[in-house]
């Protein structure tokens, strides 16, 4: 986009997941995609979010990378989020207490908070251009091979496709 100042305007999406879309200015939070998007963690309210959760048969990994339920939480935060609050990454969304959607709030907010200050995350298999952010050093679980509390064998499974990372031992499923 050529900008009237002479500058411009560059998308640049080098794992190819974002989309670019025209949109009135004064309404645009209400059209489709965005309208579809639940709130993020450091502005979602638990109750709505709860409601949510407790309708969900989906595994809580899957249902917090699900943006219509809360947005902004990818693969790597959803493994970290579920081994700071010791859960079971298989464990169904909605057998999560009122308790506990509160916790998977502060959490969250947490860990993004953290993970923005760092710069994101960088791992491996990936680099934005040469920017690497500093998260991927606090990891506790993503790709991680040993538990830092137990010290027991951190196990990486698919949960809907996607590389889930997690203790057995510390990370309990909720009943």
């Amino acid at each position: 986009f050529n900008l009237d100042d002479g500058k411009q305007l560059r998308y640049n999406d080098t794992r190819k997941f974002g989309r670019m879309k025209l949109v009135s200015l004064d309404n645009y939070s209400n059209e489709l995609p965005l309208s579809k998007l639940g709130a993020e963690p450091f502005n979602v309210d638990v109750k709505e979010l709860y409601a949510k959760l407790h309708k969900c048969k989906l595994p809580i990994k899957h249902a917090i990378l699900d943006q219509s339920i809360i947005a902004g939480i990818g693969n790597i935060y959803a493994n970290e989020i579920c081994f700071a609050m010791h859960l079971d990454p298989y464990t169904p969304a909605y057998k999560l207490t009122k308790k506990s959607v509160a916790e998977l709030k502060e959490v969250s907010s947490k860990i993004l908070e953290e993970a923005i200050e760092q710069g994101g995350t960088t791992i491996h298999s990936f680099s934005a251009n040469g920017i690497d952010g500093l998260f991927q050093v606090k990891l506790k679980a993503h790709m991680q091979k040993v538990c830092p509390i137990c010290g027991g064998e951190i196990t990486k499974e698919a949960i809907k496709g996607r590389g889930t990372y997690y203790c057995k031992q510390c990370q309990k499923r909720r009943k």
